[in-house]
């Protein structure tokens, strides 16, 4: 995918899910990442998150209503259990070149709320790191006021969010300071069409359309995360064309079995699913197994 100067990674799911959703959802046909990148796919030498890894959630916005309760221990469900699954599981074929790989666990170390300290109108990636290095300042994602070089940093924007590229240029993307890396996430709601995948714009697993999307995307934006936090690492890069882990099973020529796998149904909500963590079900992209060579949902 193209990438700016800032060297932010964009996820839009603008007409691509759609467009999945309209082909065949016949795997028959390897996806063209897949089949261009995926034999010489490597580490480029550089930082993997392995180990522990820490997710510090913002909430950004107004999430005051019940229904914005409910969605925050949502989302913070997902963060808190996906690694344990079979799913995270395939990061395991992702390593350093000192041998270290990405094994977890993935823990939920703090999350807050942030009513709006940089307005409600966002403009640019440097306002989304401001957020962070505040709210970092404040105390309430660290006792020691410190960066966790080695953690995940996520913004998700309330419904009374607007940000500039967000529902345009793209449904989330990540990036990184000198200090830390972290993902931006709007609120898929103000764009549905855009950024709730077509599975799920009539209904969700958590009765959220929502938020189920905004974990579809964190989803994405995790493998990139992981393996690729700094931009040197599991990548390709060819002029201003770059591959990350989370772009070859989704985009053009990816079906809806290669993007999210084996789908179950959740007929009373409308809706569906491809993975449970603890008592809920969620939908996730699947991973690019270099080991199988296809999009897969579990390692196992």
């Amino acid at each position: 995918m193209l990438v700016s100067a800032l060297k932010t990674v964009l996820f839009s799911v603008a007409a691509t899910l759609i467009a999945a959703q309209q082909t065949t959802t016949s795997n028959t046909s390897t996806p063209p990442l897949i089949s261009q990148y995926g034999t010489t796919f490597s580490n480029a030498g550089g930082k993997i998150l392995s180990g522990n890894v820490n997710v510090y959630v913002i909430f950004y916005g107004d999430w005051s209503s019940d229904q914005g309760q409910t969605e925050q221990t949502t989302f913070l469900n997902f963060v808190s259990g996906i690694s344990a699954t079979s799913w995270f599981k395939t990061f395991e074929q992702y390593n350093d070149n000192n041998g270290n790989k990405i094994s977890g666990p993935m823990t939920l170390s703090a999350a807050m709320t942030d009513s709006g300290s940089q307005g409600l109108n966002l403009t640019d990636a440097n306002v989304h790191k401001q957020i962070i290095i505040d709210a970092v300042n404040s105390g309430y994602l660290s006792d020691t006021n410190s960066f966790d070089s080695n953690g995940v940093y996520v913004i998700l924007g309330g419904s009374n969010v607007h940000d500039s590229d967000f529902c345009t240029n793209n449904c989330g993307y990540n990036s990184y300071s000198d200090e830390f890396q972290y993902m931006f996430i709007g609120y898929p709601g103000e764009c549905p069409s855009n950024c709730i995948p077509p599975l799920n714009t009539g209904g969700s697993p958590n009765v959220s359309p929502s938020i189920d999307a905004a974990i579809t995307i964190f989803s994405h934006e995790i493998q990139d995360m992981l393996t690729d936090p700094r931009n040197n690492a599991w990548i390709i890069q060819q002029g201003q064309t770059v591959v990350e882990l989370g772009d070859f099973c989704a985009g053009t020529g990816v079906s809806a079995e290669q993007w999210f796998g084996n789908v179950q149904q959740v007929n009373s909500k409308n809706a569906s699913y491809n993975i449970e963590v603890g008592n809920q079900q969620f939908l996730v992209q699947t991973i690019f197994s270099k080991d199988k060579q296809q999009c897969i949902l579990s390692d196992n």
